[in-house]
């Protein structure tokens, strides 16, 4: 422990308890049995089991790329590229 951690945890230990509430946000494990891929040269598909938000991204040749709108718990999407051919596509957990 370096002498600021242990000046700070002195100074919190003197004064007085104030209990902490913290609030994290929902893990991104909330969703389950995620998968993406790619098909038919310029399109991408996810498929999501479970709650949460998320979303697909597309990655596209020649600097293209495409993204999902918002989708809530379970569902299936398919993107197209906007320019190139499909590349790899993810899911991004929100």
């Amino acid at each position: 422990m370096n002498l600021k951690t242990l000046a700070m945890a002195t100074t919190l230990a003197a004064s007085s308890f104030v209990p902490l509430i913290a609030q994290t946000p929902a893990p991104a494990s909330a969703q389950s049995n995620c998968s993406a891929g790619t098909w038919g040269s310029v399109y991408g598909w996810g498929d999501c089991r479970g709650t949460g938000a998320w979303k697909l991204k597309l990655s596209c040749t020649w600097g293209g790329s495409a993204t999902s709108g918002t989708i809530t718990g379970p569902g299936h999407v398919d993107v197209k590229c906007n320019i190139g051919s499909a590349r790899s596509a993810s899911i991004i957990f929100l």
